[in-house]
C-alpha cells in the first residue's frame, strides 16, 4: 500500500501512542479534579517523541523546567506588589532572567513559559489564589509528563538503540563500497575519487556519538547495560574505519601516485574486495569466511611487498611516490584489521 511506503511503522505507532497518552492525561486530570485539563494534554503532546530516549529527555526537560518556572513565578508573586507598572516590571525581570539562564541550561526556556503562564495568567487575583493557581499548573503539567513517560516506555517502545544499530549497518555497507571505490581509484588512475562521499560518511559517523549519548542517559535506564557497552564498541569501530577511509582518500591526492604503477595492484584489489564484502554483509551473519578472506589477502599483500623489497623494485621510486603509496597501503591495512576486530 502507498501509505505504508510513505509513513514508517514507527510513526504510525507514535501517532497511536500520542493519542493514548493524551487521553490518559485528560482522564487523569478529570479523575484528580484538576481545573484546566488541557495543560496536561498540551504537555503530553510536547514531550511525546518517536523514540523512548527522546521522550524521556523531553519529559525531564519539561518537568524540571516547569518546577523551576513555578518557583520563579511564585517568588515573583511574593516580591512584586500589585499594579500595572509592577506587573510590567515582573514580566521584564523574570522572563529576562530565564532567557539569560538558558546560557547555562536549556531548561530555563521551559521555565520561562511556565513563569508566563503562572504569573500573567493570575494577574489581578489575591496573592494566595495566585500561588494556588501556580501550583495547579505544576500538577497539571506533571500529569501530562507522567502520562507521556508511561506510554513511551510501556506501549510499543521504539528504542533509539534500534535506529542507531540500523544506522551503523547502513554505514558499514557504505564504508564497504567506498573501500572498493578508493582502491580502484588508487590502482586505476582513471577512476574518480569519491571525496564528497567520504566526507559525508565521516560526518554521519561523528553524529553517532550524539545519538549514543541520548541512549546512555535516557534509554539504558530501561534496558541492560551490556547493550550499551556493545553499542559503544560498534560506534568506536565505525569511527576507526571512517578514519582509515579518510586517510586513504587523502593519500590519493598525491600527484606522484599517478606516474606509474607499484606492481601490487592485484593484491590491493583483493584486500579491498575482501574488506568491502565483509562490511557489506549483515552484522549478525557468520563472519568466519569473511575473516579468512581478509587474513589471506593481508598475507598476500605482505608477502608481495617483502618480495618487492628483496628484489630492490622499490628503489627506483622517489620519496613522494613512496610516501603516497605507504600512506594508502597502511590505511588499507589498518581498515582490514578493524574489520577483523569487528
Amino acid at each position: 500500500m502507498m501509505w505504508h511506503k510513505r509513513i514508517p511503522a514507527a510513526y504510525v505507532r507514535h501517532g497511536v501512542k500520542t493519542g493514548v497518552a493524551s487521553l490518559l492525561a485528560y482522564e487523569g486530570s478529570r479523575f484528580l479534579g484538576l481545573p484546566y485539563a488541557y495543560w496536561a494534554v498540551i504537555s503530553t503532546v510536547i514531550v511525546m517523541q518517536v523514540y523512548v530516549a527522546d521522550s524521556v529527555r523531553m519529559c525531564l526537560y519539561r518537568f524540571f523546567g516547569t518546577a523551576m518556572g513555578a518557583a520563579i513565578g511564585i517568588f515573583s508573586i511574593w516580591v512584586f506588589p500589585k499594579g500595572e507598572l509592577w506587573n510590567d516590571a515582573a514580566i521584564f525581570t523574570t522572563l529576562g532572567f530565564c532567557a539569560l539562564m538558558t546560557r547555562f541550561s536549556p531548561r530555563y526556556r521551559m521555565a520561562a513559559i511556565t513563569v508566563g503562564v503562572v504569573m500573567v495568567g493570575s494577574f489581578g487575583a489575591p496573592m494566595e489564589e495566585r500561588v494556588v493557581y501556580a501550583l495547579w499548573r505544576v500538577v497539571e503539567i506533571t500529569v501530562g509528563v507522567v502520562s507521556a513517560f508511561l506510554i513511551s516506555v510501556i506501549l510499543f517502545p521504539e528504542r533509539l538503540e534500534k535506529e542507531l544499530l540500523a544506522k551503523l549497518s547502513r554505514q558499514r555497507r557504505w564504508a564497504g563500497g567506498l573501500c572498493r571505490s578508493l582502491c580502484r581509484a588508487f590502482v586505476k588512475n582513471d577512476v574518480a575519487t569519491p571525496s564528497d562521499e567520504v566526507a559525508e560518511l565521516s560526518r554521519q559517523v561523528h553524529d553517532n556519538r550524539a545519538s549514543f549519548s541520548g541512549i546512555t542517559h535516557h534509554e539504558l535506564l530501561f534496558s541492560r547495560r551490556k547493550k550499551g557497552e556493545t553499542l559503544s564498541a560498534s560506534i568506536q569501530r565505525m569511527e576507526q574505519i571512517s578514519r582509515c577511509l579518510t586517510a586513504m582518500e587523502h593519500a590519493l591526492s598525491s600527484e606522484a601516485l599517478k606516474k606509474e604503477p607499484f606492481y601490487m595492484e592485484d593484491e590491493l584489489l583483493d584486500l579491498s574486495e575482501a574488506c568491502a564484502s565483509f562490511l557489506e554483509q549483515e552484522a549478525d551473519q557468520d563472519d568466519h569466511s569473511g575473516h579468512l578472506a581478509i587474513k589471506q589477502a593481508l598475507s598476500a599483500c605482505g608477502e608481495h611487498l617483502n618480495a618487492l623489497r628483496r628484489e630492490g623494485a622499490t628503489h627506483r621510486f622517489d620519496v613522494e611516490m613512496l610516501s603516497g603509496f605507504y600512506g594508502f597501503y597502511n590505511a588499507l591495512i589498518a581498515l582490514a584489521r578493524e574489520c577483523l576486530a569487528l
